[in-house]
């Protein structure tokens, strides 16, 4: 798939350690987020196994450089959960959440999924409910309540 600023692929090998620092710099554009990550430095993590098993995929920019990434793991028997969805700061708005959300979901029914879930902050909300998802509850994690929403595809 390609887009104005580049094309989504596959993850690489070796790339988690730019995804990570992509993904710190992301997060902390919300002010929520920045004492979470202080505290719990480890939050931060894209485990060369999801890259190994092609789980994660980026958006590029020139030079094939990642300016975002999605991370789809499947939770259930037709349930995939969307654990991680980061875009540069200089990127927020730009389309490029959308084109790797959207890339999600085609990946989520093409694995036979029904459903996607996630769990997010505060101020991602209108961004998944814009793309059709329905908030559900608010949920307890490691880092404080949380929203946990869902897609049925």
């Amino acid at each position: 798939m390609s887009t104005a600023v580049g094309r989504v692929r596959e993850a690489r090998p070796g790339e988690a350690s730019v995804l990570e620092a992509l993904q710190r710099r992301s997060a902390a554009v919300w002010e929520e987020d920045r004492a979470v990550l202080e505290a719990h430095p480890d939050a931060i993590s894209v485990p060369a196994r999801a890259i190994a098993e092609r789980r994660v995929r980026v958006v590029t920019a020139d030079a094939d450089r990642p300016v975002g990434f999605a991370t789809l793991l499947p939770v259930a028997e037709g349930e995939c959960e969307l654990d991680a969805l980061f875009v540069e700061p200089e990127h927020i708005g730009s389309g490029l959440g959308r084109v790797l959300l959207l890339d999600a979901v085609e990946r989520a029914r093409a694995a036979g999924a029904s459903s996607v879930f996630v769990v997010s902050g505060p101020g991602a909300l209108g961004f998944y409910e814009r793309h059709g998802f329905v908030l559900l509850d608010s949920v307890p994690t490691r880092f404080g309540p949380a929203l946990q929403l869902h897609l049925r595809l």
